[in-house]
């Protein structure tokens, strides 16, 4: 569960998006690396199927068509593959959609000249439906949101007159969506908030008067900081906001940068305004012994968890009592948290008598194929502890 799409994702919740033209449109006159394919309405097989690798040397921006954020990703300069369409009078939406296990990014050029761009329609996997497609020739790019370097991640790009592949929850939500929409404006919900990166956000929540805590890779890929914090908005939902923040700096733990050490998926970031002052903040502390035992046994205290789902943008969505699984090795928590992409670094935490405590930082998604559900898996905070002790004072 990686980041949501970047900055202009804050910004569209705050101001009315504006179109974004591209930074670095793609050449729809060069020959497609893939190939090209002629189809006439009421094809078959449906859907037509390509295998091809996808990414590129080129960062491009687009108005993302599904959401109207924007669009990014790293694409090829020529084409992935040309399609010549014949449309029918009758009229069958067109779509294209990507599989793959990366996150990719689709970008289509109409008959019409135009450019469509979409980031993510089930999962990471993007998707685009034209109700009533153009005849003519449409040229198609599959992207990477990151940057793979020197690699190219196998994709199979899907061309239907169905509708694409819808995204199923079911493994993700454990069976249900147990999530409800939280009112961000109150305690202690409003200390948990939005992390708007340089080109991607997160959930992170204060433990100080101007320290926040959130998740390692919200800021570093493979040993390098490649999307800084710039700013977070505390009790942050549909555009408004409790109180909001620069920043000042970080810290990323030194096990997650090096790559040696598990459960190390955590950073600090400083603020340059002290809010928790004005919004007061969570402790960051251990289970107890009894905790657990209580917890193993299906009893008390009840985890709580609070995140910015990348399915509802903007809204803070949360769980109030989150089946617990076991401590896993190495500083994690196995949890069953109903939980998405963007809901990276929100806290799970428990209430404390007046005060609540921080029990784990929500990291990712173990797939597991052969088991009814995936596994989700937070940093514990054993190691956050003793990091946060070692800082210098601010």
């Amino acid at each position: 569960m990686l980041h949501l799409p970047p900055r202009t994702a804050l910004a569209a919740l705050i101001l009315a998006a504006a179109p974004l033209a591209p930074a670095n449109a793609q050449d729809t006159s060069l020959p497609p690396t893939f190939g090209e394919v002629a189809l006439i309405s009421n094809f078959q097989p449906d859907p037509h199927l390509t295998n091809l690798q996808a990414g590129g040397a080129i960062r491009a921006e687009y108005t993302d068509a599904v959401t109207g954020n924007r669009c990014v990703g790293h694409f090829a300069n020529a084409p992935d593959l040309r399609l010549q369409f014949t449309a029918a009078d009758f009229g069958y939406p067109l779509s294209f959609y990507v599989e793959a296990r990366e996150d990719t990014v689709l970008l289509v050029a109409t008959p019409d000249g135009k450019f469509h761009c979409n980031d993510d329609s089930a999962a990471l996997n993007p998707a685009l439906t034209f109700d009533t497609p153009l005849g003519g020739e449409y040229n198609i790019w599959v992207g990477t949101y990151a940057v793979t370097g020197s690699t190219f991640p196998p994709a199979e790009l899907g061309i239907t007159e169905l509708a694409p592949p819808a995204e199923n929850f079911d493994r993700a939500f454990f069976g249900n969506d147990d999530r409800v929409i939280i009112d961000a404006a109150t305690a202690p919900w409003n200390m948990i908030g939005f992390l708007d990166l340089s080109e991607a956000s997160c959930t992170a929540t204060l433990i100080g008067p101007a320290t926040i805590l959130t998740s390692a890779h919200c800021l570093a890929t493979d040993g390098v900081i490649d999307t800084p914090p710039v700013e977070f908005l505390a009790g942050f939902q549909n555009g408004a906001f409790v109180a909001r923040s620069g920043v000042s700096g970080y810290h990323v733990a030194a096990g997650y940068l090096d790559g040696e050490q598990e459960g190390t998926d955590y950073a600090f970031v400083f603020l340059s305004e002290p809010i928790g002052d004005q919004l007061g903040w969570m402790d960051v502390g251990l289970l107890s012994p009894q905790d657990v035992t209580e917890l193993q046994a299906g009893r008390g205290p009840d985890i709580l968890q609070a995140g910015y789902s990348y399915d509802q943008q903007g809204v803070l969505t949360g769980n109030l009592n989150c089946p617990f699984v076991e401590l896993g090795a190495e500083n994690t928590i196995i949890h069953e948290c109903d939980t998405l992409r963007g809901d990276s670094g929100s806290p799970l935490f428990i209430a404390d008598g007046d005060r609540f405590r921080i029990i784990g930082v929500e990291s990712r998604t173990d797939a597991q194929p052969n088991q009814p559900f995936d596994r989700n898996i937070a940093v514990y905070t054993e190691y956050v502890l003793k990091d946060l002790a070692a800082l210098p004072p601010r």
